[in-house]
């Protein structure tokens, strides 16, 4: 076969490579509507609203609050099809249930619906539901229908922006026809949000889970927003068949997060964070959302509130503030260790074990050295409890617990998991908090340790 055909042969394989995971991935395709406007118009129209939304509404100020919304709002929108638009998202100060979308991505949420959400995910469902408005352009829709309807004559190249909200004297306010949808737009905006949920991986059912709480408030909170958003049948039945269309629910899903019950707490005016994101010393609780941490030997996930810091082959994996006295009070830390006794082996040993001796074996002797070698910075360490096997990345492992005198006062726990690796180090993790609160980290200790992949 010539050179050029062999090219162009495998040019079309690769092509009809790159093309298989769209076709499993059989998710329902949206068209939008007819619009004379262009997305980025969109924009332009989305900012000028917002320019006079910002100034009759009461904003929220508080930072943290704000960062945490735009923060689950952008890891939702970077999954939205269709036109990349700058979503901003903003909370409006006020009691009353309501969240809106103007065109080109600038969503509101008031700190009443905030307040009343029971889980991140059901937030992030109404949330992905606003992006789904945005995606499918429905506020400019709306507004070239009116537009056309009093201007039948008009074609693209005459409209602006200014023109179309001067002529339908367009203003912000609840009953702007840029925030009435009909149900179809509704059904749509659900479709958009059930896959954005989905690749973000929320689960998309909680989505209706959110309507129906809603619902449930007094009517007079939620008037506007379900004037807005008209109730539509067989909400829940269309998000479980899409789910289906893509393959069905997934693992792994994401949970709720205690970043957003310390933001309602400020919301409703919480001095300091409640007992229930943070510990006896302010540190925030870890997250429940997970991100990836990759060093030089091994990757692990960790609480994406904390914060990861390199000192030598020392790594800390902590909240801000965790360190008391110049010493980790709250966290995981990762080191190694070159045990040196007797009755261990390393690969580069001029001698072998014997036939009896067992790698588990190996790995107390190991494990015994390294406490010796601990105690002697910390004479008031102290072994608790029974060893307990296991393995991390398919490699035996050993976990002790030991307490030791924590710089918060009192007794700390400190749960060491060791492996022995190929090369005859000794890797070993600690998670550190105080004995009176360690339940309150035990899973997450536990859940950064089964995400350990070592690198060789």
């Amino acid at each position: 076969m010539p050179t050029r055909a062999k090219s162009v042969l495998l040019l079309l394989v690769m092509i009809s490579m790159l093309g298989l995971p769209v076709l499993a991935a059989d998710r329902t395709s949206l068209k939008q509507g007819w619009n004379l406007f262009s997305t980025q118009q969109d924009v332009e129209m989305g900012r000028a609203l917002a320019e006079e939304a910002n100034s009759t509404l009461a904003l929220v100020t508080d930072s943290y609050a704000n960062t945490y919304l735009q923060a689950l709002g952008t890891q939702l929108a970077v999954h939205a099809p269709g036109t990349k638009y700058p979503y901003q998202f903003k909370i409006v100060d006020d009691k009353t249930i309501n969240s809106f979308a103007l065109p080109g991505g600038i969503i509101y949420v008031t700190s009443g619906l905030i307040e009343a959400a029971p889980t991140e995910t059901q937030l992030a469902g109404v949330l992905a539901h606003q992006i789904g408005h945005v995606v499918m352009r429905h506020g400019t829709q709306q507004v070239s229908k009116a537009y056309s309807d009093e201007n039948p004559n008009a074609t693209r190249s005459r409209i602006t922006v200014g023109n179309a909200l001067s002529q339908l004297d367009i203003a912000f306010d609840s009953d702007s026809i840029v925030l009435k949808y009909s149900p179809e737009a509704e059904g749509q905006a659900d479709l958009i949000a059930t896959q954005i949920l989905y690749d973000a991986r929320f689960d998309p059912r909680q989505m209706t889970l959110a309507f129906q709480t809603l619902d449930k408030q007094p009517a007079s909170s939620t008037a506007d927003f379900f004037d807005n958003h008209p109730r539509i049948t067989n909400r829940a039945m269309r998000v479980r068949r899409e789910v289906q269309n893509m393959g069905g629910l997934q693992s792994n899903l994401r949970g709720d997060s205690p970043d957003l019950h310390k933001t309602q707490d400020r919301l409703r005016g919480g001095a300091t964070a409640s007992s229930s994101t943070s510990n006896s010393t302010g540190t925030d609780l870890p997250s429940t959302r997970m991100v990836s941490y990759q060093g030089r030997d091994f990757s692990m996930r960790y609480p994406s509130n904390w914060r990861v810091s390199e000192d030598g082959d020392v790594i800390t994996i902590a909240p801000s503030d965790s360190i008391v006295s110049g010493e980790l009070a709250y966290g995981m830390r990762f080191a190694t260790f070159e045990p040196q006794g007797s009755g261990f082996f390393g690969q580069n040993s001029l001698n072998t074990p014997s036939a009896g001796t067992s790698d588990r074996t190996t790995l107390s002797k190991a494990t015994d050295e390294l406490l010796n070698f601990l105690r002697r910075s910390n004479p008031n360490m102290r072994v608790v409890g029974s060893e307990q096997r296991g393995r991390v990345d398919g490699e035996a492992s050993m976990t002790i617990d030991l307490t030791n005198d924590s710089p918060t006062g009192g007794r700390e726990t400190d749960w060491l998991v060791t492996v022995l690796r190929p090369d005859g180090l000794l890797y070993y993790f600690v998670g550190v908090a105080p004995q009176r609160e360690f339940s309150r980290y035990e899973s997450t200790f536990e859940q950064m340790i089964a995400s350990v992949r070592f690198s060789n």
